[in-house]
């Protein structure tokens, strides 16, 4: 079959980690590919002049409309042109491909697709296979010297796997599980990736501007391998890389670990997020978490802050239960009784398609707020609450981080999160958010360069 042209669309203020994979594939079977920022202003003459056969896209749900635009305005003034879309919101929403502007969904990773894409006449949604990690390359080179917003930015991801063990309501990780087959998806999914590939993937990094990796395994203590994995991984890292990182970790793997994995663990990372999300009973059980209770995130913390692991801590607002305030607060005071230099960063709770947790709130006639637009930096989540409740939640999720680090008591929280917020405001809080995260894994160094490493990202408070 000859050679195609394949653009790759990149869109948001993220990585396009998944299409930077199916760049290494494309390119691994010998076709041409050219990425293009789907953000800048010229995009479509660009596309246009460069006369690809097929434009790629694996948008988020947050760009997901955006980018079915895109498609519609470059197929207007070529038609020939054959779009392509995938990623986890087509995987949940595969009636997508009845949208004009969308000819063709891949259901799933890019592998064993391609030449059914470029065979494909008509409008179709393609199911994928998955393949042995050490088969999955990626090409990064060709993506950050496209987009140098990306190159630039001081953060690089990198992941040795791609699955999770858990099945969070909130989360597609069991839509994927039941697509592909619980065995097949613990072979493929669960599996690391060759040290050598990602020592050779993170070896890019140098050659850009990079101040620190973040580990986007969702959790990095996971699988039986793990003690061995991250001392071999952690030495070949020092040795070869010695960029600072932080990983994902979850309160029960921190809790059942060795004491030799969490020594080894705190000589590669500077710190580690740990994805708590919610405390109270209710909240627990709505996502899915009943095993995560404070008796279980107070040991891990313990655990961490032993071996000198600096501990972040991720919190979800704004629940479609029947007190959304005081469980948040609670979550905030929970984290206040832990212990000193946490650091805590919240977010609205967003309801992804597909998710049980989607369902459940069909279900339950619960009301969606169309104000939201997935972005988290603003603080409007996907629920529907009364305006005095969607205030307090935005608010909460604002000054989260400023509530734990300086111990603010819950009548001065209370009082705080009633505050009308001007734009100026609201965007000057989540500034601070993000640069107290910064200043957490880096130290107060970096924020020297804090207004540089802003320049480049389109976020919306």
């Amino acid at each position: 079959m000859s050679a195609k042209n394949f653009a790759l669309i990149h869109m948001g203020n993220d990585e396009a980690y998944g299409l930077v994979f199916v760049a290494g594939e494309l390119m691994n079977q010998g076709h041409k590919i050219h990425w293009f920022d789907g953000d800048s202003g010229d995009v479509v003459d660009k596309i246009i002049k460069w006369n690809p056969d097929f434009i790629c896209f694996s948008p988020l749900t947050t760009f997901f409309t955006q980018a079915v635009e895109l498609s519609k305005k470059i197929k207007k003034i070529s038609p020939k042109i054959r779009s392509v879309f995938g990623g986890h919101h087509v995987f949940a929403v595969p009636d997508s491909i009845k949208l004009e502007g969308v000819d063709i969904i891949v259901v799933g990773s890019v592998y064993d697709t391609v030449d059914k894409i470029i065979k494909s006449k008509d409008k179709e949604v393609i199911n994928s296979i998955l393949v042995p990690v050490e088969k999955m390359i990626p090409a990064r080179r060709e993506y950050y010297d496209a987009i140098p917003r990306m190159a630039g930015r001081h953060r690089k991801y990198i992941m040795s796997h791609f699955g999770c063990m858990y099945n969070c309501s909130y989360c597609s990780t069991s839509r994927v599980r039941k697509f592909y087959g619980p065995l097949t998806y613990q072979k493929y999914c669960l599996a690391r990736r060759p040290i050598a590939d990602l020592i050779k993937e993170a070896k890019t990094f140098l050659e850009y501007p990079t101040k620190e990796v973040s580990l986007e395994d969702d959790d990095i203590l996971f699988g039986n391998d793990a003690e061995q994995w991250l001392e071999e991984f952690t030495l070949e890292w020092k040795k070869e890389i010695g960029l600072p990182a932080f990983a994902n970790v979850s309160p029960l793997t921190v809790v059942k670990t060795s004491d030799k994995t969490l020594k080894t663990l705190s000589k590669l990372v500077n710190s580690v997020q740990m994805g708590v999300q919610v405390v109270r009973e209710e909240s627990l059980k709505l996502f899915n978490r009943l095993s995560h209770n404070e008796k279980v995130v107070k040991s891990a913390y313990d655990r961490l802050a032993s071996c000198g692991i600096l501990v972040k801590m991720e919190f979800i607002m704004g629940l479609p239960i029947s007190d959304p305030i005081g469980d948040a607060i609670e979550s905030i005071k929970m984290a206040q009784r832990l212990g000193p230099n946490i650091f805590v960063s919240a977010f609205p709770l967003m309801v992804f398609p597909g998710t049980d947790l989607y369902l459940w709130c069909m279900k339950n006639n619960i009301k969606f707020n169309k104000e939201c637009t997935m972005e988290f930096h603003t603080g409007i989540g996907s629920i529907e609450f009364d305006a005095l409740t969607a205030k307090r939640v935005r608010n909460l999720t604002k000054m989260a981080t400023m509530f734990v680090k300086y111990n603010i008591d819950e009548w001065w929280i209370r009082s705080l999160i009633d505050a009308d917020l001007s734009e100026t405001a609201s965007k000057e809080l989540a500034k601070c958010k993000y640069l107290e995260s910064i200043i957490f894994r880096l130290g107060k160094d970096a924020a020297k360069n804090f207004e540089e490493i802003l320049t480049d990202m389109d976020l919306k408070y």
